[in-house]
């Protein structure tokens, strides 16, 4: 917990001097990037920690984002639009998990798949209420008591600042006794299901967890970008950031976090150069796969590994090889 604290200090100490260092355009890519990074880490967490792999994710990304557009005509309380924009997602994945998780591996998939792709035809059809394919935009502005966020810099200050409460709200979760349990059951079912333990109740903790995560992301999303469209639940927006969650590492912390931050970069700078950059994410997607199942975040370790292997001792000679 320590070290972790540590490098948590370090890498905010980092971001602080982000904006004095980067163009205003970077500063604007790095603050979606956090956002992008909270939504990954939410995906992430239920493949990685609790076996659960699912191609609808982006719905719960899109119910935030939907919930502060929608409500957002009605209350200005940016605090509230938040909340209950974590709640109806959390309530709806609560809800959607206790049927799902009944199901395993390719069948969860497929179920999840078939969810997000109802959610999309639904906001897709009522035009009067949610702006069907024309998307509708977000009236409400983000405030945090110190008056309406407008510039570039609060933006990404206030986006720093929910990523990494993020991390360290995840990494204590994991850390706690359910968190635990969580583990147990993805990395031997059989055995927690012997010992007593209820295996749905952990793995719908689980997901309704993730949802929520997933919930504040777009909620935060709907405040930056003021506008949202049913593209939000689509089932390529959930392929990308499962994309994400691969190619930075499945299994980990920040893994998920790191691939945010690769993919919107090549999205963003390498798109301006050439229009095959999902050639290059390709690429380097099937480089991942072959050097390392782990990701990005897993080959930076083995590298780290090498570069500081400790020098073996140099022994001393034994005392019958200085008599002789």
């Amino acid at each position: 917990m320590k070290r972790f604290l540590i490098g948590m200090s370090i890498f905010s100490f980092l971001l602080l001097i982000v904006p004095f260092v980067f163009p205003n355009y970077g500063v604007y890519i790095t603050t979606e990037i956090f956002i992008m990074a909270i939504f990954a880490l939410s995906l992430g967490y239920i493949m990685g920690y609790a076996g659960l792999v699912s191609l609808g994710h982006a719905a719960f990304f899109g119910i935030g984002a939907y919930t502060i557009a929608i409500l957002g005509e009605h209350m200005s309380n940016s605090y509230l639009l938040i909340l209950m924009a974590v709640l109806i997602s959390g309530i709806i994945a609560l809800l959607t998990g206790a049927i799902f998780i009944r199901t395993s591996a390719f069948y969860f998939l497929m179920i999840t798949l078939a969810f997000g792709q109802l959610l999309f035809a639904i906001l897709w059809q009522f035009e009067s209420f949610t702006g069907g394919a024309d998307g509708m935009s977000v009236i409400a502005t983000l405030n945090l008591g110190a008056g309406a966020i407008g510039e570039t810099n609060a933006y990404y200050y206030v986006m720093a600042i929910a990523f990494i409460l993020s991390v360290i709200f995840l990494y204590f979760f994991i850390s706690s006794p359910i968190g635990s349990a969580i583990r147990g059951v993805k990395e031997n079912e059989s055995r927690m299901k012997a010992l007593g333990h209820n295996i749905r109740f952990y793995k719908l903790i689980a997901y309704t967890l993730s949802g929520m995560m997933a919930g504040f992301a777009g909620s935060l999303y709907a405040f930056f970008n003021s506008y949202v469209s049913p593209d939000l639940v689509n089932w390529v927006f959930s392929g990308e950031v499962m994309l994400m969650v691969i190619i930075g590492g499945v299994g980990t912390l920040l893994g998920p976090a790191l691939g945010a931050a690769i993919y919107i970069v090549i999205q963003h700078y390498v798109s301006s150069y050439t229009d095959y950059w999902q050639m290059i994410m390709g690429a380097i997607f099937v480089i991942v796969v072959l050097l390392g199942r782990g990701g990005v975040i897993h080959l930076l370790m083995d590298l780290r590994r090498k570069i500081m292997v400790p020098m073996p001792k140099k022994q001393l000679p034994k005392v019958e090889e200085e008599i002789t």
